[in-house]
């Protein structure tokens, strides 16, 4: 054996004497495996610090900390851990950064926990970027459920890489008003299996013509709107910048605010229209809260992130339609159509006064659902339910020829609360509603007319 050998082993047995004490020591919450010690041992005195106390645990879970340790060389590792330490000093309060307005506990060591992007060192796993099957079996009827059954896309270079047209995503935000179990939303819509059905026009399957993937849930802060404002915001651009569509599914509907800005990030202010299903106005500017469900659409036009004019809005009633409101709406030269309006002229008259609304308007839209647009008698599972509503049928027409007759930005339905509809009617037709504009999307792709409807729909033949 030669000296440096000798040598070298020398430092090795003392850099794994160190790592016991500092194992044992205050910050002795986790052990490293006797089989790792000499990996661990190349590493800095902060970083084995940050190891053993447990603080890397924070993270990264146990069990991906063990495979990281065992599977990456020694520049890697470091690389990794000096990552994961600035995410964990980014966790602590930052006056210049986050949000103060709720009370906070400034001394949390988890205070960012949840709301930080995943470190780029934790993105290097071994596949090619773009959608990928979560499913086990060859035609899923079951496993890990998707929107509609889609692959699943995790990073913006999924996006980028697997050219996805539309990028479903959950909001589970669950503040606001109404009766509460929006958070539920996403889910129940992703279990129920019927997204990406056939449109009943065209005949066209919108993953036979779009590159559609389930891109996960943008996660919110249920204790502080403004601090799951801005997070929504950033994601939603992030997303938007890469060309897909971003699809939201929420989650209450002060999420239309920070959706909207999101992809306004992306394509720029008053750069789209916004075509609005709900009961309610949500431009409520006297409460003591600024941001909320019944606040959204005022934000929006009071910070001119959409103009007035480019606004239609679909289905008003209910105890927040008064003579005040629809004037204010009036004066931002806001387009609204209440269902007292539909019941003297008809819903097919006025859907159509709508459609030319859109056909005069911007080439770009973001459409925006509140499930409470719909009559309660075919959805009553609304957080902020109304009665005498739109049907589903003339809901799910009207959003179908406006995402094939114009260029869609950005999608949002919200305000589903499953746990008020045992049935799952409610979840049911909630997915109908997404599906509708999802198969406009497909038939603007596939180059059909907006109104175009296949001849074996229509007839069939037999004489």
């Amino acid at each position: 054996m030669t000296l440096a050998t000798l040598l070298r082993r020398a430092k090795i047995a003392l850099l794994l004497a160190l790592l016991l004490p500092v194992a044992q020591s205050a910050y002795a919450e986790w052990s490293v495996p006797d089989e790792l010690r000499t990996k661990v041992a190349a590493l800095s005195d902060e970083q084995i610090q940050f190891i053993t106390s447990g603080a890397i645990l924070e993270i990264i879970p146990e069990r991906q900390l063990l495979h990281e340790l065992a599977s990456r060389d020694a520049d890697s590792l470091s690389k990794l851990v000096d990552d994961l330490v600035s995410v964990s000093e980014k966790m602590a309060y930052d006056p210049e950064r986050d949000m103060g307005a709720a009370p906070l506990n400034l001394s949390s060591t988890r205070f960012n926990r949840g709301a930080l992007p995943t470190p780029a060192a934790l993105r290097e796993i071994e596949r090619a970027d773009g959608p990928f099957s979560v499913h086990r079996y060859l035609y899923p009827k079951s496993g890990v459920p998707t929107f509609g059954g889609a692959d699943v896309a995790i990073w913006p270079e999924d996006l980028v890489a697997g050219k996805v047209d539309v990028a479903i995503v959950g909001v589970p935000q669950n503040m606001s008003s109404g009766r509460r179990d929006a958070g539920a939303g996403p889910d129940a819509m992703r279990g129920l299996n019927t997204i990406a059905t056939p449109d009943l026009q065209s005949l066209l399957k919108p993953l036979d013509v779009l590159s559609v993937v389930d891109y996960g849930n943008f996660y919110p802060d249920w204790l502080s709107v403004e601090r799951s404002v801005k997070h929504v915001t950033e994601m939603v651009a992030e997303t938007a910048a890469t060309g897909a569509i971003p699809m939201l599914v929420g989650g209450d509907t002060s999420m239309l605010y920070p959706g909207v800005k999101g992809v306004a990030h992306a394509h720029g202010a008053v750069a789209f229209g916004l075509l609005h299903f709900s009961a309610h106005p949500d431009v409520e500017r006297v409460g003591d809260h600024t941001l909320s469900d019944r606040q959204a659409l005022f934000r929006l036009l009071d910070e001119n992130v959409v103009n007035g004019s480019a606004v239609v809005q679909v289905g008003l009633r209910g105890p927040d339609v008064d003579v005040e409101t629809l004037e204010w709406l009036r004066d931002k030269k806001v387009r609204y159509h209440t269902m007292a309006e539909m019941q003297k002229h008809g819903v097919d008259k006025v859907m159509q006064r709508i459609l030319r609304e859109v056909e005069k308007g911007p080439e770009a839209w973001f459409v925006s659902i509140d499930v409470s647009v719909i009559d309660p008698a075919e959805l009553v599972a609304a957080g902020r339910s109304v009665a005498n509503g739109l049907g589903i049928d003339a809901a799910t027409r009207t959003i179908r020829y406006v995402c094939a007759a114009k260029d869609i930005v950005g999608f949002e339905i919200t305000d589903l609360a499953p746990m008020l509809d045992y049935s799952r009617l409610s979840v049911s037709n909630a997915n109908a509603l997404l599906n509708a504009c999802l198969v406009g999307i497909a038939v603007r792709k596939a180059g059909l007319a907006p109104d175009y409807i296949h001849p074996l729909a229509l007839d069939h033949g037999q004489r």
